[in-house]
């Protein structure tokens, strides 16, 4: 259950660092994606938002509100009107994913490089930290959490609002994989992933050039390996 405070202090990991405030949507959206990240929510899955409201114990209002990011982030479907679904994604789909994906994440983290403190630096490290943590535990839906709140910290340090929004559209490609479909996590070494992403922290601390290059490296990769996995397991076929 969502707690009844207005906003919700995150207190993971916070040993003499600054604390995080997390609002009621955000820890409703958390709550949603941990659910689809454990496989609870499949794709196509309906979200009734009166359902949520009562499971959650928050207003079908901030219910809205979340639904709505995640809409915008295309992780669910919200039909006006109509009811919300768990998106589910084509292979060609996931292919034009991660081409706008190539595009966008290298220039935040271009961006991200030119004015990043050691306070960005921080916030950046602490998502790897719980993605290592994950790992060992084999605790996938909290790896994923992590990762996409890694990839959202880099678009907001980017400083830039406009190129904020629009990473919003790739929101769902570092686990696009289950929206695919899968029954199963993405086959990998989760804790070989974590540490590609302090490579990242490493590169955005050494320069923009550093950073978008071994972010196109990164993303090309995960892209192959993802295609790879979904081949595999024959869950859409190519074209």
């Amino acid at each position: 259950m969502i707690i009844d405070d207005d906003q919700f202090v995150n207190t993971f990991n916070m040993s003499m660092s600054p604390i995080a405030i997390v609002t009621r949507v955000d820890q409703v959206r958390r709550a949603i994606l941990s659910q689809i990240f454990s496989g609870a929510l499949k794709p196509g899955d309906r979200l009734v938002e009166a359902r949520l409201a009562s499971e959650l114990g928050v207003s079908q209002a901030t219910v809205n509100a979340a639904l709505q990011d995640m809409h915008n982030q295309g992780i669910v479907n919200k039909m006006l009107n109509r009811f919300t679904e768990v998106s589910r994604y084509t292979w060609r789909e996931l292919e034009n994913l991660f081409s706008v994906r190539m595009i966008l994440e290298p220039a935040a983290a271009e961006m991200a490089a030119r004015t990043l403190t050691p306070e960005g630096v921080r916030r950046l490290t602490t998502q790897v930290d719980q993605m290592r943590a994950a790992a060992r535990l084999n605790d996938i839906p909290l790896f994923c959490l992590a990762d996409y709140t890694f990839h959202q910290e880099t678009y907001a340090l980017s400083c830039n609002s406009f190129l904020v929004q629009a990473c919003q559209a790739i929101a769902a490609a570092p686990f696009a994989y289950i929206l695919c479909g899968s029954a199963d996590p993405l086959p990998a070494d989760y804790l070989a992933l974590a540490e590609d992403h302090q490579e990242i922290v490493t590169a955005l601390q050494k320069g923009p050039e550093a950073a978008g290059r071994l972010l196109r490296e990164r993303i090309e990769a995960w892209r192959a390996h993802s295609e790879h996995a979904l081949s595999a397991a024959a869950l859409t076929p190519p074209g």
